[in-house]
C-alpha cells in the first residue's frame, strides 16, 4: 500500500527573490528526509522554486505579505507601502479564510516572514514554523518616527509573528529570540559552479564578475563603462529573458537553466546589493563581495556586519554604483578569497528539525 506523502504548506514572501530561495534550500534539505508535497502560496515567481525541487508543487499565486513598495533595489517607496498596508488590513480577515482554505489537509505551515500564514495555520488549528533573520514589524520600526501611519501595522505584525508555534532564525539574525532554533547562513547547495566559466566564455586573462541587485532592477548604471574592461567579463542576470553574450558583457535570463548558487561561486567577484540571498551564496562560496547597502534598511548593518567578518568585502556607495565609479575603485586581480574551511549550511539543520516536528519526534526550537 503506497503512503501519501506529507503535505507541506509554504507561505513566503514576495519581497525580492531572498525569502523564496531561503525557503528553497530549507525544502531541498528537507526532501532528501522525507517524503514531502508541498502547497505553495507566494507572489514569487513559481520558477524560482521549480528549478531546485523534486517534489510535487501545487502553487497559488497570492500575497501573504506587503513587505516594502520598491521605486528600485536601493529605494524605498514608504508612502506607497502605507497605501498598501492599509488595503491589506481591511482585507485580512477574508484573505485568511481563503489561505486557510488552500492550506487545507497541510501537516505545518512553513512562513517566511509571511504574517498571513501564521494567521491561517491559527485558523485551522496546525503548527506554524516562522523562518526569519528579521521580522516586517521590525523593519517597519525604522521608519515608523517619519510614517507614524505605520505604528497600527507595526502592532499587529508583532502580535501575528509572536503567535508562530515555532521559530527559525537564519544567521545573520537582526533581533535574536531565546525561544528560536538558529542556524547558519542558509543557501541552495552549489552544483557544477566549475562548468560555468566554460559556458561563459571566458578567455584566457579574463576574470569574472557577477553583478545581482537580488531580482530587482538595479537602476541606470551606464554598460559602457563595463566594456571598457575588457579585463573582466561581467554577468548580469535577470535582465531579460533569453541569454544575450556580447563583447564582455553576459546577459543571462532570470529562468534560462542559470543557477545563481553556481554563478555566485564561479565569479572572481560578486558586486551588488546587500541582500540575505547574495550574502549567505558568498559565504557558502567564499567568494569576495563589493556590495550597495541600502542605508535606510534595518537589515543593512547586520548583512555588512556579517560580511566584513566574513568575506573579502567593501562598500560601493549607491552614487558611485549608479555613476560606474566603482570600477576605478576595483582592486588588482585576481582578489583573494575566504581560504578553504568547512561551512555548515543552515538549511541542513533546519531541516533536520522541520523532519522531527513532522513525523511526530518530541522537539525544541532552541540552538
Amino acid at each position: 500500500m503506497d503512503i501519501a506523502p506529507l503535505r507541506i504548506g509554504c507561505c513566503v514572501s514576495g519581497h525580492g527573490f531572498g525569502h523564496a530561495t531561503r525557503t528553497t534550500a530549507i525544502l531541498q534539505a528537507l526532501e532528501r528526509r522525507l517524503d514531502a508535497a508541498l502547497t505553495l502560496v507566494t507572489t514569487a515567481p513559481s520558477w524560482l522554486f521549480t528549478e531546485s525541487l523534486a517534489m510535487p508543487i501545487e502553487f497559488h499565486a497570492q500575497a501573504v505579505d506587503v513587505g516594502l513598495i520598491q521605486q528600485s533595489a536601493l529605494a524605498e517607496d514608504v508612502a506607497a507601502t502605507v497605501q498598501a498596508l492599509d488595503d491589506f488590513r481591511r482585507r485580512a480577515d477574508a484573505q485568511t479564510a481563503r489561505l486557510a482554505d488552500l492550506l487545507a489537509g497541510c501537516r505545518l505551515v512553513l512562513c517566511d516572514i509571511a504574517p498571513l500564514g501564521i494567521a491561517a495555520a491559527r485558523q485551522l488549528g496546525i503548527p506554524s514554523v516562522l523562518v526569519e533573520n528579521f521580522t516586517w514589524d521590525w523593519i517597519y520600526e525604522g521608519y515608523a518616527e517619519r510614517w507614524p501611519q505605520l505604528r497600527p501595522h507595526i502592532e499587529d505584525f508583532a502580535a501575528l509573528f509572536g503567535q508562530a508555534d515555532y521559530r527559525i532564525q537564519t544567521r545573520p539574525v537582526c533581533v535574536p529570540a531565546a525561544d528560536a532554533l538558529t542556524v547558519d547562513p542558509v543557501a541552495r547547495p552549489l552544483r557544477q559552479p566549475e562548468r560555468l566559466r566554460q559556458r561563459l566564455f571566458l578567455e584566457r586573462g579574463q576574470h569574472l564578475v557577477l553583478l545581482t541587485m537580488g531580482g530587482c532592477d538595479g537602476g541606470a548604471m551606464p554598460l559602457e563603462l563595463l566594456l571598457q574592461r575588457p579585463d573582466l567579463v561581467f554577468v548580469l542576470p535577470g535582465r531579460s529573458r533569453e541569454n544575450e553574450f556580447t563583447a564582455n558583457l553576459r546577459f543571462v535570463g532570470r529562468d534560462s537553466g542559470w543557477y545563481h548558487p553556481d554563478l555566485v561561486a564561479a565569479a572572481d567577484l560578486v558586486v551588488g546589493k546587500l541582500g540575505y540571498s547574495t550574502v549567505a551564496e558568498a559565504y557558502q562560496a567564499g567568494t569576495p563581495f563589493a556590495y550597495v547597502p541600502r542605508p535606510d534598511f534595518r537589515e543593512s548593518a547586520t548583512l555588512a556586519a556579517f560580511v566584513a567578518r566574513h568575506l573579502p568585502s567593501w562598500r560601493i556607495e549607491p552614487d558611485a554604483w549608479r555613476t560606474g565609479g566603482w570600477l576605478a575603485a576595483l582592486p588588482p586581480f585576481p582578489i583573494g578569497r575566504r581560504s578553504a574551511a568547512p561551512i555548515c549550511n543552515g538549511a541542513d539543520k533546519a531541516a533536520s528539525w522541520l523532519a522531527s516536528l513532522m513525523t511526530g519526534e518530541a522537539v525544541h526550537a532552541r540552538s
